[in-house]
């Protein structure tokens, strides 16, 4: 039976280890920057803040995916559990920026990603909790 809290942590995953590998193409020097850092010319400060937010969400991506049982079986529970309760509050201060942004790619795109992203880390919280045992 799908689980919709599950299938939720899933996609949450790959949306931001596909935003990883944008910040990856930043930092690289390859990815339009207009849809990025307030549209700045991507600096070498900005594009090692773009390498360390690409660390920074392939985290958010493990974390997501440990609360949903995914894998993490020996780790604490806890750090799955209130690591996706920050999530759900980091993504969402993301959004409100986001969307505040002068810049069309961070309202368009960026924003409502990080708003989406939100949305389904609050979803993978209800993932019932592990069983002792």
């Amino acid at each position: 039976m799908p689980n919709p809290p599950r299938i939720a942590a899933a996609i949450a995953a790959v949306g931001f280890l596909v935003v990883a590998g944008y910040q990856v193409l930043l930092a690289l020097g390859i990815a339009f920057s207009g849809a990025a850092w307030g549209g700045a010319t991507l600096t070498p400060a900005l594009r090692l803040a773009s390498a360390v937010s690409a660390v920074v969400l392939v985290l958010a991506a493990l974390i997501v995916s440990g609360r949903a049982r995914y894998w993490g079986s020996r780790a604490p529970a806890a750090i799955f559990r209130w690591g996706t309760w920050v999530l759900v509050g980091g993504m969402a201060l993301s959004a409100l920026a986001n969307f505040a942004s002068a810049t069309v790619g961070e309202r368009f795109f960026l924003g409502p990603s990080a708003l989406l992203l939100a949305i389904l880390c609050f979803a993978a919280t209800r993932v019932p909790a592990r069983r002792p045992g």
